[in-house]
């Protein structure tokens, strides 16, 4: 039987049916031939197609299988990847060990050290402050505080509405009645919003002087002893306008309903006048009390809220220890995914080196296969549809016998 001539080109055979190849076993297969001829035999079916390929592959199979040399050279980068993962679990099994035997055990303890000196500073609070009257201190100090400020309130309150717009009569010269006034705020609801308004404003006047003497003892340098002493004095003369402008009234009241000649109240007769004194002693001698106990409250709740600032500082570094554990149990479940996989993989390898691995030559017989038969079609008739199933199949089958192995790849 003769064998069909074929000239150059993919689809340039005669449509004479070509005769079956003769080739021994042992002499080289025109594949093409081959494909152009199978594809006669078959029609050019789908499925004809698919069984040719297959006879293809377990032909192929059988010649590569007993060529030791290649297998296993074929084989040395499966077997090289292989320890490769195996070298990636041993390092991530190492450092998982590691994290739950020492990096961890070490935050904990930390953690419980931490807690263990918040109990102390709680019950210590004295080593943080140096003061072991600490906290009573500021509460004996803080209600003393409260009371004078109602009294400076009230004193103030009493004694402005008496300075400037009440109307002595002689059964209110006496100094108790001239200042404090129990009715100093109904009696100005009554005169006018404004007259309200001084009264009860007046007060935060004086306790905004003492707050700016604190504030400015908190400065560095001899600058702030003027200014202290700056305020203390107008803070005095405030005092003594009210105290001079009480006194005067009462003493004008004695002078209207006397049946002797009195002379006009002067400022040497308000400094020899015992009420004079007794008003300043009630109002400015009180108000540097005051700053004083208002210096002493705020330095202790300073030192309070070291304490406060103390058991923070421990919250924050505890915090801290609570973020690097949960970093270091997230580190520890990404490594066990990343052992898991490369346990797969060494599964999918060691399936691969147990097996016979088809070189990339089975893909230049499995294309010159697909060559012939495409050629078939062509001169067949076959429409463009079924030329593009037919090569989508090899294509297919090339991928799943050649290229559907364990990827080499490493982490």
């Amino acid at each position: 039987m003769g064998i069909l001539k074929i000239t150059k080109g993919l689809f340039a055979l005669n449509e004479t049916p070509p005769a079956p190849p003769e080739q021994k076993v042992t002499e080289k297969i025109n594949h093409q031939d081959y494909g152009h001829y199978q594809a006669y035999l078959l029609g050019g079916s789908l499925p004809g197609l698919r069984v040719c390929l297959q006879k293809l592959y377990f032909n192929f199979k059988e010649r590569i299988k007993d060529d030791l040399d290649k297998q296993e050279e074929l084989k040395k980068p499966v077997r090289i990847t292989l320890e490769e993962h195996k070298g990636h679990i041993d390092r991530w099994t190492n450092k998982i060990r590691k994290l739950k035997e020492e990096d961890m055990p070490a935050i904990k303890q930390r953690m419980a050290t931490l807690q263990e000196e918040k109990a102390h500073i709680r019950k210590n609070p004295q080593e943080v402050i140096g003061d072991h009257a600490g906290k009573p201190s500021f509460y004996i100090g803080m209600i003393i505080l409260i009371f004078l400020t109602l009294y400076l309130f009230v004193f103030y309150s009493s004694a402005s509405y008496s300075a400037f717009f009440k109307t002595f009569s002689l059964n209110e010269i006496g100094v108790a009645n001239s200042i404090f006034d129990a009715q100093a705020i109904t009696k100005a609801i009554r005169d006018g919003v404004m007259e309200l308004v001084l009264i009860l404003t007046i007060p935060f006047v004086f306790l905004g002087l003492g707050y700016l003497i604190h504030k400015m003892q908190e400065e560095a340098g001899y600058a702030k002893y003027i200014k202290i002493a700056v305020l203390v004095l107008v803070t005095f003369i405030f005092d003594a306008i009210l105290a001079y402008e009480i006194t005067e009234k009462i003493y004008n009241i004695k002078k209207d309903n006397s049946f002797g000649d009195l002379p006009e109240y002067s400022v040497s007769m308000a400094l020899s006048s015992v009420n004079f004194w007794l008003i300043i002693f009630s109002g400015f001698i009180v108000y540097l009390i005051w700053g004083f106990v208002f210096d002493f409250v705020l330095e202790s709740f300073g030192k309070l809220d070291q304490v406060k600032v103390a058991l923070k500082e421990k919250d924050r570094q505890i915090a801290e220890c609570l973020q690097q554990l949960n970093e270091l149990n997230g580190d520890i479940d990404r490594m066990t995914h990343l052992i898991d996989e490369s346990k797969t993989k060494i599964k999918k390898l060691n399936e691969t080196l147990s097996c016979v691995i088809i070189p990339r030559e089975f893909e230049q017989e499995v294309f010159g296969f697909m060559a012939g038969w495409l050629a078939w079609m062509k001169g067949s008739g076959k429409t463009h549809a079924d030329l593009e199933s037919a090569e989508g199949i090899v294509h297919e089958f090339v991928n799943v016998t050649i290229y559907n192995y364990p990827q080499m790849n490493t982490q």
